[in-house]
């Protein structure tokens, strides 16, 4: 199965024309979270940080804003930073945002497997001075604003399937409340007998019922089977695209008579 490409959106500008900057520290630490905002705010440019404890806050904040900066420890009740960078490249949002390792482990199989992962630096706690968070942060800059479209993300199909398990549970658990709202406004408008006897209405509560059974299948999609199916339908369609017009089914959304 052929890899795929997403070409990357820099949030970044260059060192010297930056106003500000989003941060993200996580670490379990609180003195270390409060050490590190504090070298942050002494950077050349502001810097609004945000916190995680857990690789759970952190996936939460990874889908909730697009930050210019992440930093990570590396040992974590939960998981590793490891982890942590797998989820920055599986999230649209921060896929390219630069990350630094500032670990108390200082392993070189540890620093190995996390430059292998895509972060642009590790640090030490206990060696970190201002003057080298600072160095390590603009390098960290300058090496992930992309130069040109050939600094394209390449994902494999485990990593695609993995994003569309997902998107997709994202997204039914988006619009379940909707439905169950709706539904809850029926069966109070039902109560007070205001839909009885309405065969438009039992149709429209039986498809919410419906829906919400489809919602409840979506979260349990497997990626890696909506990802075979979208191979199919695509070779279908370019299949289709390729024989003559008059050999195609009508189209069930064509507004003409079938």
């Amino acid at each position: 199965m052929p890899a795929f490409q997403t070409s990357p959106v820099s949030p970044f500008k260059p060192v010297g024309t930056r106003t500000s900057l989003k941060v993200l520290i996580l670490d379990d630490e609180r003195f270390d979270r409060h050490r590190l905002a504090r070298l942050c705010s002494g950077l050349e440019f502001a810097c609004t940080v945000s916190n995680a404890t857990s690789l759970t806050e952190f996936r939460n904040q990874l889908d909730q804003t697009t930050f210019g900066l992440i930093l990570l420890d590396y040992s974590l009740p939960d998981g590793t930073g490891l982890d942590a960078l797998d989820m920055m490249h599986l999230c649209a949002r921060n896929m390219n945002t630069p990350a630094l390792m500032v670990s108390g482990l200082a392993e070189s199989g540890i620093v190995d497997r996390a430059e292998a992962a895509g972060c642009c630096g590790f640090l030490e706690k206990d060696a970190l001075s201002s003057d080298a968070f600072a160095r390590a942060v603009k390098d960290a800059l300058v090496m992930t604003v992309p130069l040109s479209p050939a600094s394209a993300k390449h994902f494999d199909a485990e990593e695609v399937a993995q994003l569309l398990t997902r998107a997709v549970a994202h997204s039914a658990q988006d619009i379940k409340p909707m439905v169950s709202r709706l539904m809850r406004h029926m069966r109070n408008l039902r109560a007070q007998n205001a839909l009885n006897d309405c065969p438009a209405t039992d149709a429209a509560e039986q498809n919410c019922l419906s829906l919400w059974s489809f919602l409840i299948e979506m979260e349990r999609q497997d990626g890696a089977t909506l990802l075979a199916h979208f191979t199919d339908a695509a070779g279908t369609a370019k299949r289709a695209q390729s024989e003559p017009k008059s050999n195609r089914p009508p189209s069930p959304f064509s507004s003409g008579p079938h």
